[in-house]
């Protein structure tokens, strides 16, 4: 679906006098809202000559900022069989600078998709607005604060509390915390989790041994994990927000004859196939991908067809899995 260029969904809803999240849910989930609403949201759009364009095209676009990070096989898995049962193709898109706007003109001037499901942060603002006003969406493993658009995530500061806690548990009280970049949303939740359970445990809190990486690269965070456990003053587990940090903490610290997990623990995020494959296995929180992908699919199909979505925002639980790194 989409509305004639030009006009901004922020220009529909102040001319109406409601929220845009009010004025999109009129033109992509007009069912969800009062009839006295929608019609005033109707009325501001025809007084700025502005025409809903529907597509009638069953193909849904998932936007990815990479095919590297192994997290997202089963995510794509669980949205490939949601699309399928509900009738509709699924199609996937790498973007290469997801804060630039100008990296999602082509989507915007597409008309190919019925609906788009993010799995990155989208520049708030009139990019935000020109997305939200064509085409119904949905975040996966991500949202944007500052937007009231569906989403469907983990619990990721309980989710890192937790992992801290367990690794306090088998006596590890100097723990390092590896995190990528602050602009996923999860990444200062996971280490608000990490801060947490530390200072409640009355343990201390390292700021130089919490590290934000840019990407989930694997060569990076084994530098990274190098230098922290070359030095004197070394900690005595890792906690690391991706499964492919995990793995390349497990190799500096062999590099460096680090026994473990009796000289360092090393525990990841997401519980890809890649911690059953090292020596010693990975411990890590094991995230639902499937059904984060899933999920999210089906609730963009919802959308797109008009159902009620009673609860926009879903949160996942997630679970500690103990293997031999820990």
């Amino acid at each position: 679906m989409a509305i004639s260029q030009n006009i901004t969904i922020s220009q529909i809803a102040e001319k109406a006098g409601v929220s845009i999240a009010t004025a999109s849910r009129v033109i992509n989930q007009p069912r969800t809202v009062k009839e006295e609403t929608r019609n005033r949201v109707l009325l501001a759009m025809k007084e700025l000559n502005c025409q809903i364009k529907r597509n009638t095209n069953k193909i849904l676009l998932a936007s990815f900022t990479d095919f590297v990070n192994p997290f997202y096989s089963q995510c794509i898995a669980g949205m490939q069989i949601a699309a399928k049962r509900r009738g509709y193709q699924l199609f996937l898109q790498q973007i290469e600078n997801a804060e630039n706007p100008s990296s999602y003109d082509d989507l915007i001037n597409s008309k190919l998709f019925q609906g788009v499901i993010f799995c990155h942060n989208i520049p708030s603002g009139e990019t935000f607005d020109s997305l939200r006003i064509k085409y119904p969406i949905v975040m996966c493993s991500q949202y944007n604060k500052d937007e009231d658009i569906p989403y469907v995530v983990v619990d990721d500061y309980n989710s890192a509390k937790n992992a801290v806690n367990y690794l306090l548990s088998v006596g590890k009280k100097r723990i390092a915390f590896i995190n990528s970049s602050k602009n996923y949303s999860y990444s200062p939740l996971r280490e608000k989790g990490f801060r947490d359970a530390l200072k409640a445990s009355g343990n201390p809190v390292n700021d130089n041994w919490i590290i934000h990486l840019t990407d989930i690269d694997f060569n990076v965070a084994f530098s990274v994990a190098t230098t922290l456990l070359s030095s004197c003053d070394k900690p005595d587990a890792i906690f690391c927000a991706s499964d492919v940090y995990a793995c390349a903490a497990l190799k500096a610290a062999h590099t460096l004859h680090l026994s473990i997990p009796e000289d360092v623990a090393v525990m990841g995020f997401d519980n890809v196939n890649l911690t059953t494959m090292t020596v010693p296995t990975i411990s890590t929180v094991s995230q639902p991908t499937y059904q984060l992908g899933y999920q999210s699919c089906n609730l963009l199909v919802d959308q797109i067809e008009g159902n009620p979505v009673p609860n926009q925002k879903i949160v996942l639980a997630t679970e500690i899995v103990v293997r031999s790194s820990t």
